[in-house]
């Protein structure tokens, strides 16, 4: 259970929502727990994305501004935002030579995770309030997740794909290369549960952290 809420406390600081993290943190989950695949923690993905109220809230809650990815990167290093930046402690004098634009590139989502009605609380404030997002063509960046169907290993790793990218063979072969494998080797890409992905306009309609599986061929 603990590891199920770890990876939404990483999901809801991706896309920046402030309501299920402060929930999530109030279940003393680690707030510092790595994703197994790429050791990114919800600091890492908070930064990334820009999301200066999340990060602030974890930094408060003891989230580690030195651990580094499995490719050796810190949230500091991820991130992009002088608000951001300056939150971990980053000095004035550095942004200039940190900042780069990615609200560009990788502006907030104002998405919601789903982390059931135990943990998310209902707040009658915040019932009536209108809702708010970026339109669709602005959030350049779609998180997946994937993994080879029937691998031995069972966990799925993320990748991030730009939308105006979104082509079932720029996907085919993202995927390919981060999970290894050949492009000739794969059958088909499985959106789970059971939807086969056949051509783009099936890709262009995935959402933020669908799980995809590789479906390899037979050994001939």
């Amino acid at each position: 259970m603990a590891s199920i809420l770890e990876e939404k406390l990483r999901e809801a600081a991706c896309l920046g929502d402030i309501e299920a993290v402060t929930a999530l943190l109030s279940e003393n989950i680690d707030v510092n727990a790595q994703n197994s695949v790429n050791g990114w923690t919800a600091l890492h993905w908070a930064c990334k994305r820009g999301n200066e109220e999340v990060a602030k809230l974890l930094v408060s809650h003891g989230a580690d501004k030195s651990i580094k990815t499995f490719k050796g990167e810190t949230p500091i290093d991820l991130c992009g935002y002088p608000n951001t930046l300056e939150q971990l402690g980053v000095q004035q004098d550095e942004l200039g030579l940190k900042f780069i634009p990615n609200y560009i590139k990788n502006p907030p989502l104002n998405g919601q995770v789903d982390v059931g009605p135990r943990i998310r609380p209902k707040h009658a404030d915040f019932s009536n309030m209108p809702t708010t997002s970026l339109p669709a063509a602005q959030n350049d960046d779609l998180v997946l997740k994937i993994k080879v169907h029937g691998s031995c290993d069972p966990d799925f790793i993320e990748i991030e794909i730009p939308r105006w990218k979104l082509t079932y063979n720029n996907l085919l072969k993202i995927c390919c290369e981060e999970l290894e494998v050949l492009e000739c080797q794969v059958e088909r890409i499985r959106k789970l549960p059971n939807t086969r992905l056949r051509k783009d306009s099936d890709v262009k309609r995935l959402k933020e952290f669908q799980a995809l599986e590789l479906v390899l061929k037979p050994p001939s």
